[in-house]
This record gives structure tokens, C-alpha cells and sequence, in this order.
């Protein structure tokens, strides 16, 4: 069994249908195909379909909004950054301390 996402299997049933009334001598099988629904030509076809309510599941992100994205992770990195350097002059004796102790 084949796996289609809706748009290819629509574009499928168009040339279809396109393809019966320029050949087919009845014309009312032309209306006929154009007339049958997309599950019920998917399931005469014995093809099953990706996306059956008709949207990706996974949104695309748009160019400005991987831009926003970017200059957030970077602000992020940057007081993180600054946390970690805090944390260091903490834990790590400076040396004017390590003089002290001689």
C-alpha cells in the first residue's frame, strides 16, 4: 500500500479525471471520478493518506522567525556565560588571594 500526502493524491484524482473525460467515450464516467470523494478514491486505489485532515503536522518555521530565534539563543548564551564566569571567580581563588596565603 502507498503512502500519499493529500496534495499528491488530489493532484492524482485531477489527471484522473482530466485523463476519463478526454478518453473514455461515456461521459458521464467523467463525472463519476470528479464526483467520488478523496478517501474513496484513495481507498479504490488502495492508498493511504499521510496527512488525512489536510495539514503537515509539523509547522515550517518562517526565515525571520529562525532570526528571533537565533538572537535569542545568543542573549541566552551570553548571561549564562556571564553566570558561569561569576561561579569561576568563586570557586577559583584569584591570585592575590593565593599571595596572601604565603
Amino acid at each position: 500500500m502507498k503512502t500519499l500526502a493529500r496534495k499528491q493524491l488530489e493532484s492524482r484524482k485531477a489527471h484522473a479525471v482530466w485523463t476519463t473525460r478526454k478518453y473514455v467515450p461515456d461521459r458521464n464516467r467523467g463525472n463519476e471520478a470528479e464526483g467520488d470523494t478523496l478517501t474513496g478514491d484513495a481507498e479504490y486505489r488502495r492508498i493511504k493518506i499521510r496527512y488525512p485532515k489536510g495539514v503537515n503536522p509539523v509547522a515550517i518555521p518562517t526565515r525571520r522567525d529562525l532570526l528571533d530565534r537565533i538572537k535569542e539563543l545568543e542573549n541566552e548564551n551570553e548571561d549564562l556565560q556571564t553566570q558561569i564566569d561569576e561561579i569561576a571567580d568563586i570557586v577559583t581563588p584569584s591570585e592575590e588571594e593565593e599571595n596572601e596565603g604565603e
